[in-house]
């Protein structure tokens, strides 16, 4: 076994300290892991290998966990022990897997679906990220090379309404408490009052930067962390929004007043702001456009919220809601089509067929 970290993406060197059981590597910025095993391991350059026999049906735990800075040590572990471990995890995934509700011919395909799904989760908030990859290019020696390890609203928004038609309530419940946490932060008043996309815990900022050092996969550069995107303005994120809570409040639980309450600031807001042009659901990094599936969402968030108050009987600017609402349809219809291709375009006044339009 050989174990070698690269701390901060191979941007900082580091130690490594033998230590009863086991060795412990800090980085230059602080940072300590910990690797633990009941073997023999050698240090030589930054490297702890450990060489071992096992016969069969034998096992041998290795443990590597993050410690905090504060002189914490590792935990002990049996190989006994880890088998109970896995034998508890094997029970959870079991136990989990057992409460889709999908009976069809293609339950196995639509269960390995929504275990990927579980795992894009963050329990401790409830956070949804896109993917768990950062920097893989769309092509190779390509340089379209993003990091996706984010909540995208839009993104979360269509896997809650999966969980929940598959039987996943919990799930979505952890979604939606986290999502009315970001629709309270701003309460409606800022320039855009939701964010496109977030960290795990929330976090706001989400600088882009390069990593000059990495080659990249196969020599596609630049490696990038963080993603750029986050400053966007996509107004087709709050028809996903209100889609996923019109549908959680139907078929998962009933939202909160005072969530109804800040949905209502993000919905004047819309009703006020819908002309603006954006980047849309393909994040441009070329100027905003007037982008027909960007109105045709925002169109159904003003829709979406107006079925929600109807249905709930909660207080709403229906008015200018409705008003609002009807004259995306009428723009829609007047500057989103395309007589000559018998379509609706990419954006006003293109020849770009969209498939977010399908």
């Amino acid at each position: 076994m050989e174990c070698k970290p690269a701390f901060e993406f191979a941007s900082t060197g580091h130690q490594v300290e033998k230590i009863q059981g086991g060795v412990i590597f800090t980085s230059d910025s602080g940072m300590r892991i910990s690797l633990t095993a009941p073997c023999e391991f050698v240090v030589e350059d930054g490297t702890a290998y450990a060489d071992f026999k096992l016969d069969h049906r034998e096992s041998i735990a290795f443990v590597l966990e993050q410690l905090d800075n504060n002189g914490g040590m590792p935990a002990e572990i049996t190989s006994d022990a880890a088998d109970v471990q896995f034998k508890e995890t094997v029970d959870f995934w079991r136990d989990w897997v057992s409460k889709c509700t999908y009976q069809g011919r293609w339950r196995e395909d639509v269960i390995r679906s929504l275990l990927v799904l579980k795992l894009l989760t963050f329990s401790p908030t409830g956070t949804i990220i896109a993917a768990p990859t950062a920097s893989l290019p769309e092509e190779i020696g390509g340089k379209r090379n993003w990091d996706y390890r984010y909540c995208w609203i839009r993104d979360a928004a269509l896997t809650i309404d999966a969980f929940m038609r598959m039987g996943y309530i919990d799930e979505a419940r952890g979604f939606m408490r986290w999502l009315g946490r970001r629709t309270r932060e701003t309460n409606g008043n800022s320039e855009s009052p939701v964010q496109i996309m977030y960290g795990i815990h929330g976090e706001h900022h989400l600088e882009e930067k390069t990593l000059d050092h990495l080659s990249g996969y196969r020599d596609s550069k630049p490696v990038r962390i963080g993603n750029g995107a986050y400053n966007q303005f996509q107004l087709d994120i709050y028809g996903e929004l209100m889609e996923s809570v019109y549908i959680y409040n139907r078929h998962g639980w009933p939202i909160s007043y005072y969530m109804w309450m800040s949905l209502t600031k993000i919905l004047d807001w819309v009703a006020g702001n819908w002309q603006q042009p954006d980047e849309g659901i393909w994040e441009v990094r070329g100027g905003r456009k007037q982008f027909v599936h960007s109105k045709l969402m925002a169109w159904n968030a003003l829709a979406k919220g107006l079925k929600l108050a109807d249905e709930r009987s909660f207080p709403a600017n229906r008015e200018m809601w409705i008003s609002a609402r009807d004259e995306i349809f009428r723009e829609i219809m007047d500057k989103g089509w395309n007589e000559e291709l018998q379509s609706f375009t990419q954006s006003y006044g293109s020849d770009v067929v969209d498939a977010a339009l399908l």
